[in-house]
């Protein structure tokens, strides 16, 4: 009786620290803002969600809460500070894209929408659509020098054959929101590449 109670004390202070334990994830150069991840236990199967917030080192907006999931997001501050971007696993081999708007006052916004707009476009200029692909997502992103634009590289496998998919590079613009094709390469074929820089 006294090793269970000892086990379930030992359970209940390791749950304990695992939620209380705040990781910086990303801070941005200039000290204004951080990405801040704890785990929350949820439940005895050690089950639950990464809550996550921008944490601001100035008022009015201390903290703001980004969306919880079961897997920890990873981030990206563009060089100017004015954008934050979020690689979201989702499942097995699947992940989302979320874009947020960091604004002057600590105000952060999500651009809605932003994984479905890329991977239309993907979609329209691709033979292969993201409905016949599987382990989709962002492979890589890169900011450009003066924080105009975010280049995303999509990438998907081809559900119905092995080794088989697509590799989509696109440059979003950050001012007219526009995407554009930097590059595309379906497996075993030719790469076209655009010189949009």
């Amino acid at each position: 009786m006294k090793m269970m109670a000892a086990s379930i004390i030992a359970g209940w202070v390791w749950a304990s620290a695992l939620q209380a334990e705040e990781r910086v994830v990303v801070k941005a150069l200039s000290g204004r803002f951080e990405v801040v991840q704890s785990f929350q236990v949820d439940g005895s199967q050690g089950d639950g969600v990464f809550s996550e917030w921008v944490r601001f080192r100035e008022p009015p907006f201390h903290r703001v809460s980004l969306m919880g999931w079961a897997w920890p997001g990873i981030y990206s501050i563009s060089r100017d500070e004015n954008w934050l971007f979020r690689t979201q696993k989702t499942g097995s081999g699947d992940s989302t894209a979320i874009l947020y708007r960091i604004e002057d006052l600590g105000r952060v916004s999500e651009v809605i929408g932003f994984d479905e707009m890329i991977w239309r476009f993907s979609d329209a200029i691709s033979r292969w659509k993201q409905e016949d692909l599987y382990h989709t997502g962002v492979e890589s992103i890169d900011w450009s020098a003066d924080s105009s634009a975010l280049e995303i590289t999509l990438k998907g496998s081809l559900a119905s054959k092995s080794g088989e998919g697509i590799v989509c590079g696109i440059r979003y613009d950050l001012k007219t929101i526009e995407p554009q094709l930097l590059r595309l390469r379906m497996n075993r074929e030719a790469e076209r590449v655009v010189d949009g820089r």
